[in-house]
């Protein structure tokens, strides 16, 4: 993992396609967690972590919570836009934090809250989290929050 971004942000837009929608025309439920699977991905990339790194290593993001409140519909056709943000850091466990809009507009259709694991894929054991996020983050760390709230 090499240099990284200031802050630990994407945004990502994509379209809903007729896969993502019900006979209504209205994004499925499920289909909201795919697009923030790939922004998360894309986030990760971005990050230093990519596919390519995750293969070469054997070290993963497994998924182990998700918290998701869905405020609006999407619909067929619209462009939406997916903010994914690194906002905590753990020893081993990292949470990244998801918002969709429509493009351009304001108002959150979708908020997204997720926790994960850094695992070796090899047996399955957690491991730390990626130390240049600890290094390049310090203010998400949580031994840093814990110490900085107790002064």
């Amino acid at each position: 993992m090499t240099c990284l971004p200031p802050e630990p942000r994407i945004e990502t837009r994509l379209k809903v396609y007729y896969f993502d929608t019900d006979a209504a025309g209205v994004v499925h439920n499920v289909a909201y967690l795919r697009l923030v699977e790939v922004a998360r991905s894309e986030l990760a990339e971005k990050l230093g972590w990519s596919l390519e790194e995750m293969g070469r290593t054997g070290l993963v993001p497994v998924l182990v919570r998700t918290e998701i409140d869905y405020l609006r519909p999407a619909r067929l056709g619209e462009e939406l836009s997916i903010e994914s943000r690194l906002t905590r850091l753990e020893r081993v466990r990292f949470v990244i934090e998801s918002a969709i809009r429509k493009g351009g507009e304001p108002g959150e259709l979708v908020r997204c809250r997720q926790i994960l694991v850094t695992v070796r894929l090899a047996d399955g054991r957690p491991q730390a989290v990626p130390e240049t996020w600890v290094r390049a983050y310090p203010h998400l760390s949580s031994a840093r929050a814990k110490a900085k709230s107790a002064s």
